[in-house]
């Protein structure tokens, strides 16, 4: 770790200049107001601390199974897919009845009561929660629920960005 040898962090700024000026690794990437440039470079130096954890942990896996340690990269990207929040499809549309559960201060059998008075049965809501395809006849329910649009449901089961 850099800290340890008395290393410049990889993200840096100039604290006495009116319009910070960002450092990466020496080089000028940009200028900001002081009051975001150290939130800025703090945060930039965690990303790439947590870029390098990954990164090793993904090898000593890939060492440990006896697979390929040239193939981390692909490792990498495998668990960055699968940690991304869902944007689109039936897993986005479980998030977001999750969090709604949440917003509610409901607990699972309240919130599959609340569900039901709207018309989404407890077996379709477990379906949803499955990952398996929502049927049409679900989008008006599902839009009571959430408190959304029939259509902005639609969009996020079938993929439609609004921008």
């Amino acid at each position: 770790m850099s800290f340890l040898r008395n290393e410049p962090s990889d993200w840096q700024f100039d604290p006495d200049a009116a319009y910070i000026p960002i450092y990466h690794k020496g080089n000028l990437v940009g200028f900001f107001k002081q009051e975001y440039a150290n939130e800025i470079t703090k945060f930039l130096n965690e990303e790439e601390v947590l870029k390098k954890a990954l990164k090793k942990a993904c090898t000593d896996l890939l060492k440990k199974t006896g697979s390929d340690t040239s193939k981390v990269n692909h490792l990498i990207q495998k668990y960055i897919k699968i940690s991304e929040r869902p944007k689109f499809g039936t897993r986005a549309i479980a998030l977001l009845l999750q969090e709604r559960q949440k917003e509610l201060d409901l607990n699972n059998q309240e919130f599959t009561k609340f569900c039901d008075t709207f018309k989404i049965s407890p077996t379709e809501l477990n379906n949803i929660y499955a990952g398996e395809i929502i049927d049409d006849s679900l989008l008006a329910p599902i839009s009571r629920v959430l408190g959304i649009s029939k259509e902005r449901v639609q969009e996020v089961r079938d993929g439609a960005e609004t921008e």
